[in-house]
């Protein structure tokens, strides 16, 4: 039961994270000086995230080590989702979905394939400098949702205690 709690509160967690992500990748393509290419390298990484989130969920793979792995290994994932956001950079919207249509599902069969999970379920000492550095990616977007968790929390709480006194 405990186990299923955990995973209910981590998807919910996931949701809430990835939602704000999703605004800071919109709010990036107003930015009127770099804010296109900022867009286009967010976007990349979002689109590679949604890829192999797939398998890491069928994997077992808790939030957290899939955000340090995809943090610490940030090259590869901009580079992995790049094609998919040139779809959208690069054609008009209508053919820019059929693009899409036809790419996001290769790039989440090519996701599933590889062998992230192995890499990613392995002790990180193996991996830890191995790459560019560490890129804290998902850090605004953690940061809104524990306020949204905690503010929740708190309202909980307070109602709960509420509760009590009317009994």
């Amino acid at each position: 039961m405990c186990l299923i709690m955990i995973g209910i509160g981590e998807q919910v967690y996931s949701v809430l994270l990835l939602s704000f992500f999703f605004l800071e990748v919109f709010a990036t393509g107003f930015i009127p000086y770099g804010g296109k290419a900022l867009n286009f390298l967010l976007l990349s990484w979002m689109y590679a995230y949604y890829c192999f989130e797939y398998k890491w969920n069928l994997s077992g793979v808790t939030l957290g080590r899939r955000l340090d792995f995809f943090e610490s290994n940030w090259a590869f994932f901009a580079g992995f989702g790049s094609p998919c956001v040139l779809a959208i950079f690069l054609f008009p919207p209508l053919e820019s979905y059929a693009v899409m249509a036809t790419l996001f599902p290769l790039f989440v069969l090519t996701a599933t394939g590889s062998d992230a999970d192995k890499l990613v379920a392995s002790p990180r000492k193996l991996w830890l400098g191995a790459g560019l550095g560490r890129v804290p990616i998902f850090c605004g977007a953690d940061t809104v949702s524990m306020k949204v968790l905690s503010m929740l929390s708190l309202k909980h709480n307070k109602d709960h205690a509420q509760g009590k006194k009317a009994l």
